[in-house]
């Protein structure tokens, strides 16, 4: 089971909250979990472009999540065979397939994963079942997720906080309304999900339940700390410490499951931490121009820019 950010005694689950905690687990339970396990079985096909000598390297690649794999076990590579074909030329290729020019790919690993990121970029809907069935997907698609999620849950975090400083804005976001807690918790498990998706993990939230259980619990910690933090600091700077301790939280939860599922690996407290400080300082980087975007939106939706009659 994956180990989640305990920084400080402040972060730590909190006893009093046992019930709490309970009550906000059992609210996950509506989660939509059917349409991310659809999604992880949507079928593609990969055509490999190339002589037989290519393809048949690129294919025994790609049944790799990378070049020296440690969570092979006694299985060996994947059985990837059901979801590609080989051609000769594109021409030969069934339409709608995705290709992959096997010549470039099979001589410079960077070059693979940089082509690998970008089909599933251009291909949005089909990245839960690529990595999932292919493993030389799940690296650029882990990465893909972390991102997206620790960067909705800063933005959340950013917008649920500005009543804070913005009083008339507090109608803005439904997080605001439901608490950014439940809701940057909620998309955590969603993000956790996914993840054992990519890694062929079975998409359930019994099945989850150990692994998820400890996101629900520091829920409580996170919320604390920011709510604490944002006071100590000025309106500005508060909420980037709020958006920061939002997408670090997220990065970090993702990662640690990212590793659990790849190598059956749960990282040291050590580890966890200096992985935690590491994504709080990309953070304030990242969170600066959020910020900037949705400041001048909120003021503007709140009244606080409409012209007066004078600039009419």
């Amino acid at each position: 089971m994956p180990k989640f950010p305990s920084l400080s005694p402040k972060l730590a689950p909190i006893p009093g909250h046992v019930g709490a905690a309970w009550r906000l687990w059992s609210h996950f339970k509506s989660l939509d979990v059917a349409a991310i396990a659809e999604e992880a079985e949507r079928p593609f096909h990969l055509a490999l472009i190339g002589t037989d000598d290519q393809t048949a390297l690129l294919s025994a690649r790609l049944a790799l999540e990378s070049p020296a794999p440690r969570d092979l076990g006694a299985n060996g590579p994947a059985n990837i065979q059901p979801y590609l074909g080989t051609y000769s030329a594109a021409a030969s290729a069934p339409p709608d397939s995705l290709l992959l020019h096997a010549d470039p790919l099979t001589a410079d690993e960077a070059h693979l994963a940089e082509t690998l990121a970008k089909m599933v970029l251009a291909h949005p809907e089909l990245r839960l079942s690529l990595a999932r069935h292919v493993p030389a997907f799940r690296p650029a698609v882990s990465a893909q997720l972390i991102g997206e999620a620790s960067k909705d849950n800063a933005r959340i975090a950013l917008i649920s906080a500005l009543p804070g400083i913005l009083p008339m804005t507090a109608f803005l976001s439904p997080a605001t309304a439901l608490g950014d807690m439940f809701v940057l918790t909620r998309n955590q498990i969603t993000l956790l999900l996914k993840i054992a998706a990519v890694y062929g993990k079975e998409i359930d939230l019994r099945a989850r339940t150990k692994e998820l259980l400890p996101v629900v619990g520091s829920a409580f910690g996170w919320r604390a700390a920011a709510r604490e933090l944002i006071g100590l600091v000025p309106g500005g700077i508060g909420l980037v410490v709020k958006g920061s301790i939002a997408y670090a939280g997220t990065y970090t939860v993702g990662k640690a499951a990212m590793i659990y599922y790849s190598t059956g690996q749960t990282l040291t407290g050590p580890r966890l931490r200096q992985l935690y400080l590491d994504s709080l300082k990309e953070a304030t980087g990242r969170i600066q121009p959020l910020l900037t975007r949705i400041r001048p939106a909120a003021k503007v939706k709140s009244g606080l820019d409409k012209p007066t009659s004078a600039g009419v």
